[in-house]
């Protein structure tokens, strides 16, 4: 058994196969990446970029994560080429692990973190708390339906149409009063 440099492992055939699978494992204990932890601040190399953000090398591993274009900058991006080119060197924040299909992705922000010191600009995370509510508090009410009874089911005596309220006064006492007449 040998451990290649980038990390694999090669095998003789000679080693049985269920001995094959407990020394792989072993072996992948020890060789395994360390990912940063949720919310930390890192400098990664831009691997590269796409229509819908850029792909940032995580040092220490072969992971990328994904900056979308909407944590780019506070501003609004269009191209996400604007902003970065291959190679270049960003401050970023982990801001979420998902695993989906058997595969760990991994949301990154550069709008929170100062690209000229790495200083965290969002401490207490309230930024990204904000921009997760929008995402989830957004309903559509235009479908819905707004019905005022008390005006529609009413029928006016004089000239028969149907939502109108006839006045009628009546002097009691010298008190003033409006009747509603169905």
């Amino acid at each position: 058994m040998k451990l290649k440099s980038d990390g694999r492992i090669g095998m003789n055939f000679g080693v049985h196969t269920s001995e094959r699978t407990s020394l792989m494992k072993s072996v992948r204990f020890e060789t395994m990446e360390t990912l940063p932890e949720l919310y930390e601040i890192f400098q990664g190399e831009v691997a590269t970029v796409t229509e819908y953000g850029a792909f940032i090398k995580i040092p220490g591993c072969r992971k990328q994560g994904l900056v979308h274009k909407t944590h780019m900058s506070s501003c609004r991006v269009d191209k996400p080429s604007e902003m970065v080119d291959v190679g270049d060197k960003v401050w970023v924040k982990l801001i979420g692990k998902e695993m989906k299909d058997d595969k760990l992705k991994l949301s990154l922000s550069m709008k929170v973190v100062n690209q000229g010191t790495g200083k965290d600009l969002d401490p207490n995370n309230v930024s990204l708390d904000q921009d997760e509510r929008k995402k989830r508090s957004f309903r559509d009410y235009t479908s819905q339906k707004i019905t005022l009874e008390a005006v529609l089911n009413t029928t006016c005596k004089k000239c028969g149409c149907k939502g109108k309220e006839e006045e009628k006064e009546t002097q009691e006492q010298g008190v003033l009063r409006f009747q509603q007449f169905e």
